[in-house]
């Protein structure tokens, strides 16, 4: 019986939006963009430092957060590569996807 009203007392209160947070990979090639989840900000690093800052932090980039990026960025003296006119249009484009739930990935 207990459990039936918890049941009840759960669906009387209003959902909660899901927050979406971390990075999202968006574009990957010779360098990986990295979407702060919610925003217009993104990362280009080459992938080869992506490999490094995974190795080091035993983290998929994916797993982090935009602060945990920047510091550990910092700490290995990576520098981000300013993205192209392309890129930085899906970046715009996958940020809105990402606020709705959805998430675009692409090979490319």
């Amino acid at each position: 019986m207990k459990d039936s009203g918890k049941r009840s007392s759960r669906s009387g209160q209003k959902r909660k939006r899901r927050v979406v947070k971390g990075l999202f990979r968006v574009v990957s090639g010779p360098s990986m963009v990295y979407l702060t989840a919610g925003t217009y900000r993104a990362f280009k690093i080459p992938r080869e430092e992506v490999t490094r800052i995974e190795n080091a932090t035993r983290k998929h980039v994916e797993e982090m957060v935009e602060d945990e990026l920047v510091d550990v960025m910092k700490q290995m003296d990576i520098e981000s590569v300013p993205l192209n006119d392309d890129e930085e249009l899906i970046v715009k484009l996958a940020s809105k996807y990402v606020l709705m739930g959805y998430f675009l990935m692409t090979e490319n």
